[in-house]
């Protein structure tokens, strides 16, 4: 009888977690966080793009329990012909991936407060369109924190804005921290860090 308990008691243990973690359909930055999901109570969500834009999704890896990051926005700043003009492009140079900005804002923040990260480049020659993948991770000093996000979309010629919003946890530490972002479109890859404060 004793041995019955324990074995329906190890089972319970085990299949909690599975039954908690299988109750979400995850996208492409949230199958990372699934796993996480019913140790750290992190808000997971659909990075598809798709179904819940927008939706708060944790991806926390490094410890920074209580971070929520929002989906990726992107929107076109400029035409292609704009494009091609600021940069004096030539159909010749092929497949250009053109880092422009990247920032956080605000740059001096507060435990709690909604931080947003903007990263603009150029993309030329993609033709009819090409998958451009985005990835943003957050670190303090060299220890990674937080994956942000990882998104992959088709996109054409021209300037684009991505942003990303998060909210940061009210117990996070002080210090300088570093939002990293990479964007790949083919065999060209650019990335950019840029940094705030937490006081």
């Amino acid at each position: 009888m004793k041995r019955m308990l324990a074995l329906m008691l190890c089972f319970s243990l085990i299949a909690a977690p599975l039954a908690l973690s299988g109750c979400e359909t995850y996208g492409e930055a949230g199958g990372l966080g699934a796993g996480l999901g019913a140790v750290t109570g992190a808000v997971i969500g659909n990075q598809s793009g798709h179904a819940l834009e927008g939706a708060a999704i944790g991806a926390v890896v490094g410890g920074l329990a209580g971070l929520v990051a929002h989906d990726i926005k992107v929107h076109k700043q400029r035409s292609r012909e704009e494009t091609v003009q600021d940069l004096r492009y030539e159909p010749s140079q092929g497949l250009v991936l053109k880092f422009i900005s990247a920032e956080v804002l605000p740059s001096v923040a507060r435990p709690g407060d909604l931080m947003q990260a903007n990263f603009t480049y150029a993309l030329l020659g993609a033709g009819a369109g090409i998958g451009v993948t985005e990835t943003r991770t957050l670190l303090r000093g060299d220890r990674l924190l937080s994956d942000l996000a990882s998104k992959t979309d088709t996109r054409d010629d021209g300037t684009y804005v991505s942003s990303q919003e998060f909210r940061l946890p009210n117990d996070i530490m002080q210090g300088i921290y570093t939002l990293d972002t990479r964007v790949t479109a083919g065999q060209n890859s650019i990335s950019a860090k840029a940094t705030f404060s937490v006081q």
